[in-house]
């Protein structure tokens, strides 16, 4: 019977030793640190259309290759979310590498729902990459805030345009 457990506990370790673990970093909040906003770009026209860029930073926190299979956000202005969406995406990514990752989400607003409001606004993005290993998923989320030049608003909420 102890020589059982032995066993057991050895091949555990041995698995332990062996990577199997390698996918989920030991270090706390890894994955809250690997994607950093270098550039937010959003605008909207009266006609209806709008469109945001976002250009990120994301670094694979684990030693094992991922790729990055989606992102998502929440954007708010003044306060008032003004867009959500998602985007897939399938970029490969080497175990502890960094690439840069631009998307561009058109976003669709009702006509007639905007007001004129030029000059300085608050914008603040979250949102989070989601980096496939394998068969599990980590999301590593992202957060940015800054005052962008904006001419025209929309007057709801917004969504990506289909």
């Amino acid at each position: 019977m102890r020589s059982r457990r032995a066993v057991v506990l050895g091949l555990a370790w041995a698995c332990c030793l062996s990577g199997c673990l390698g996918v989920v970093p030991f270090r706390p909040g890894a994955y809250d640190e690997a994607v950093r906003v270098e550039a937010l770009d959003m605008a909207f026209t009266r006609d209806g259309s709008g469109a945001l860029t976002l250009k990120l930073q994301v670094q694979n926190p684990s030693p094992d290759a991922a790729t990055l299979t989606r992102v998502d956000f929440d954007l708010r202005v003044d306060g008032r979310r003004v867009a959500t969406g998602e985007q897939v995406v399938g970029v490969p990514l080497d175990g502890r590498a960094q690439v840069p990752l631009e998307v561009y989400f058109p976003l669709a607003v009702a006509r007639g729902g905007g007001r004129l409001e030029g000059g300085s606004h608050a914008v603040r993005l979250e949102g989070g990459v989601v980096l496939r290993f394998g068969g599990s998923e980590r999301r590593a989320p992202f957060r940015d805030a800054r005052t962008l030049e904006i001419a025209w608003m929309p007057g709801g909420e917004s969504s990506p345009a289909p």
